[in-house]
């Protein structure tokens, strides 16, 4: 995550969007939607590539979708 900056809710990163340096796209966030199945972390981001202004609000949307995903989702001991 080195270059990026992430988004947490409480132990769990749910978003990164770029910072000092780029995901795939200089103009991609990442958002991760946990969906129960056992995969590795990185399997679980999804990019979502900003486009143009309208785009901002479904960007939005899938923040705040992962945000409410991460609830509940901290690290097991």
């Amino acid at each position: 995550m080195f270059g990026l900056r992430a988004f947490y809710r409480g132990a769990v990163v749910f978003a990164m969007l770029p910072d000092k340096r780029a995901l795939e796209s200089p103009t991609a966030i990442a958002y991760k939607l946990p969906d129960g199945l056992r995969r590795r972390e990185g399997e679980k981001w999804r990019l979502y590539e900003l486009k143009d202004e309208p785009g901002i609000d479904n960007a939005v949307a899938y923040l705040d979708a992962a945000y409410r995903k991460a609830v509940g989702r901290g690290r097991k001991v």
